[in-house]
């Protein structure tokens, strides 16, 4: 079983788990917008819609 955490990202609420080819994060575009303020996350996973 694989474990998971929360995606670094503050706005998103994804899972991501230990293997992420994002590390941290759940995406690319969370990785990117880490520095940004966004009020809803822009990432496109079901969860964070």
């Amino acid at each position: 079983m694989t474990e998971s955490t929360k995606c670094a990202h503050q706005a998103c609420k994804c899972l991501v788990p230990t293997d992420s080819p994002h590390g941290k994060y759940c995406s690319e575009h969370c990785k990117e917008a880490v520095a940004l303020s966004e009020l809803k996350c822009d990432c496109k996973h079901p969860g964070c819609r």
